[in-house]
């Protein structure tokens, strides 16, 4: 009995701590916050890409979110029941938007290596910027538009190494759509979290995009669970690590930090998710992909350079 009661004190001071944190957090904090939140994202590629192998997009997305939403409200309990209007329809929203971006990667996932897909995917960070030049009509910088140009060219030798694989070119493509709706995530996620209560907007958002999926995969009739002991153990991890952490608290690391300042921390994820490919999935090195990846990680690099703090009024 004590034993529980102690559990049950620790498991309570866990959670304030959690909230009092955010109240506290600082710039360089919630940077922290972030890259873990994007490695953690990073290894999502390989245990997707093996689930993959017997499971439909569609089940993988239901289980995995629908698994993840319920583990954060057990959790956060007493969040939940002080739900906002605000922050429901920021979670909502995000859910939606980030439901779109999950089937692009899921099923270009399908196609191609995961270390290629996450890489380009990730190219959501030179697609931030212009929507912002788009939305505000005002020009982009020159270091923009070359790093932009640069990121092309890397794309195209890594899409010379899956052609060769079937639908390979289909891939390329669903990855890029992903990487267009991922930037149009970021940015709304910086918008919604900054007015609403950043945890309690994560918690929905993975609510919706376990019930959209669900319905998608009871619809187009794709749903099934994983067979095999190996496969609930990849799944527990998507659930617990990769969703979680990965998604919950990415919202909260953004509350403060401008969008392009979060978009450029997700060079993380490819370089977790090529790392994890090469040495588990034995994902082969050409010197095209080399070259891609150098390309790539370089222009992510180079454009990290330019970007400032947003100071935080706390």
């Amino acid at each position: 009995m004590l034993n529980w009661v102690s559990r049950r004190l620790a498991f309570s001071v866990f959670k304030n701590n959690v909230f009092e944190y955010t109240v506290l957090m600082k710039p360089f904090s919630a940077r922290v916050l972030l890259a873990a939140v994007f490695i953690a994202r990073g290894t999502s590629f390989l245990f997707s890409k093996q689930l993959l192998t017997n499971l439909s997009p569609m089940s993988i997305l239901a289980v995995r979110f629908l698994l993840a939403f319920l583990v954060l409200a057990l959790i956060f309990n007493k969040k939940i029941r002080q739900l906002d209007h605000k922050s429901l329809k920021g979670g909502i929203i995000l859910g939606l938007l980030y439901t779109v971006c999950m089937i692009f990667e899921m099923y270009g996932l399908r196609l191609i290596d995961s270390g290629v897909s996450s890489l380009i995917e990730n190219m959501a960070i030179l697609f931030v910027p212009l929507y912002v030049a788009v939305l505000t009509k005002i020009f982009p910088k020159i270091k923009t538009i070359i790093c932009a140009l640069l990121a092309i060219i890397g794309v195209a030798f890594l899409s010379l190494t899956q052609f060769e694989k079937s639908n390979g070119a289909l891939g390329i493509v669903l990855m890029i759509c992903a990487a267009l709706t991922y930037a149009a995530c970021i940015l709304v996620t910086e918008k919604v979290s900054k007015d609403c209560d950043a945890l309690t907007v994560g918690i929905f958002q993975i609510g919706t995009m376990g019930f959209l999926s669900l319905i998608i995969a009871l619809i187009t009739k794709q749903m099934s669970l994983p067979h095999s002991q190996n496969e609930w153990i990849m799944l527990v991890f998507l659930v617990l690590i990769c969703t979680c952490f990965g998604f919950a608290f990415q919202p909260l690391g953004q509350k403060y930090l401008p969008a392009e300042n979060a978009a450029v921390l997700t060079v993380i994820n490819p370089l977790t998710a090529s790392i994890m490919g090469i040495i588990f999935a034995h994902e082969l090195l050409s010197p095209l992909k080399i070259a891609g990846y150098i390309i790539i990680l370089s222009t992510l690099y180079i454009y990290n350079s330019r970007l400032g703090e947003k100071k935080c009024n706390f």
